[in-house]
C-alpha cells in the first residue's frame, strides 16, 4: 500500500535523524516523548474551531509535530535500549487520545452535518476496533503486526493529507468524503483483524 510506503520511508528518515544528532536533544526517556505527543495534538480542536485559515494551518503543524513525537518514542526507546512495558502501554493508550483527536479536528473544520456525524462515529469506532482487536489477539498469542489494510500510522497518515487537501482547495466535501473513506476503511482493518484471529484460534486452515 502506497501509505505504509510512505509510513516505512518516513521511519527510515526518522532513524537517519538520530542517527546523525537529533539523539542528542532529545530525552533518554521515551515516555516524555509519548506524553508530549499527547500534549501537543491536545489544542488543536480548540484551534480549527476558530475558522480561520492560519488556525488550519497551525493545527495541520501541531498534529505533524504529534505523530513526529510519536515515532520518535519507540526509536529513542530502541536506541537507549530502555524499551518497557509501561512505556508500551502508554504508547498505545495515549494513542487513542490523539487518534480522536485527529478526527474530532476533520469533524470541527466541516462536519457535513448528520451523515458527516454518523462518519465520524463509524470513523471512530473502526479505529477504536483496529486498535482493540489487535490489543485482544496479541494477549491470546496472536501476532496482528502488519495485519489490515489501514494501520495505526496509516490512518493518521490518511487523516493529515485529508488535512493537508482541504487547506490547499479550500472544499468541504474533502472532509466529507475524508471521513467516510476513514469510516469504511477504518471498519474493513478491523474486520480483516476479527477474521485473522478467528481463524487463528479456531484452527482454521
Amino acid at each position: 500500500m502506497v501509505l505504509g510506503k510512505l509510513k516505512d520511508e518516513i521511519e527510515r528518515i526518522g532513524r537517519r535523524a538520530l542517527e546523525k544528532g537529533l539523539i542528542k536533544i532529545l530525552p533518554r526517556n521515551p515516555n516524555i516523548l509519548t506524553v508530549s505527543s499527547l500534549l501537543i495534538a491536545f489544542p488543536t480542536p480548540l484551534i480549527v474551531l476558530m475558522h480561520v485559515y492560519w488556525a488550519y494551518i497551525t493545527a495541520l503543524v501541531l498534529l505533524i509535530l504529534a505523530s513526529g513525537f510519536d515515532m520518535l518514542d519507540g526509536l529513542v526507546a530502541r536506541y537507549w535500549g530502555r524499551t518497557s512495558k509501561l512505556g508500551a502501554f502508554l504508547d498505545s493508550t495515549l494513542d487513542r487520545y490523539v487518534d480522536f483527536i485527529a478526527l474530532i479536528d476533520l469533524w470541527l473544520i466541516h462536519d457535513g452535518g448528520f451523515l458527516g456525524t454518523i462518519f465520524l462515529l463509524l470513523a471512530l469506532l473502526g479505529s477504536l476496533m483496529t486498535s482493540y482487536a489487535r490489543a485482544r489477539a496479541e494477549a491470546l498469542g496472536v501476532r496482528m503486526l502488519g495485519v489490515g489494510l489501514l494501520e495505526r500510522e496509516e490512518r493518521l497518515l490518511l487523516v493529515l493529507a485529508i488535512l493537508i487537501i482541504y487547506i490547499i482547495t479550500q472544499l468541504g466535501s474533502i472532509i466529507f468524503y475524508g471521513l467516510l473513506l476513514l469510516a469504511v476503511l477504518t471498519n474493513v482493518t478491523a474486520v480483516e483483524r476479527l477474521l485473522v484471529v478467528v481463524k487463528s484460534l479456531s484452527g482454521g486452515p
